[in-house]
């Protein structure tokens, strides 16, 4: 899993293997070491909700998007699932859910 965070922005890229994985209810996971105590966690899951959700604590974000969703980003070439965090709010958070295509096999 990738995760691109800019402004107001936050991309999330997966393997299809991930997509797969969590279209089947797994929790995609992915950390990064800030050094040898503190660590920055990201979990992707699906749910039952029609709505996504992201909720941080504890140096851990937690995003959640609907289990629809999920099965179109596994199955569905090219399907990038796009949800605006907070509404029409003027300072909205997008966050966007893909295939990261560029570690796809080549045919």
């Amino acid at each position: 899993m990738k995760i691109r965070i800019s402004d107001q922005s936050l991309r999330v890229r997966l393997s299809k293997e991930e997509a797969i994985q969590l279209h089947a209810g797994s929790t995609i996971t992915t950390e990064l070491r800030l050094n040898t105590i503190d660590v920055f966690a990201i979990e992707l899951r699906s749910w039952n909700l029609t709505i996504a959700e992201i909720h941080f604590e504890d140096n851990h974000m937690l995003i959640s998007i609907p289990m629809e969703a999920a099965q179109q980003i596994a199955i569905t070439p090219d399907y990038t699932y796009l949800f605006d965090a907070f509404g029409d709010a003027k300072d909205a958070m997008n966050l966007a859910v893909e295939i990261d295509f560029e570690k796809a096999p080549h045919t």
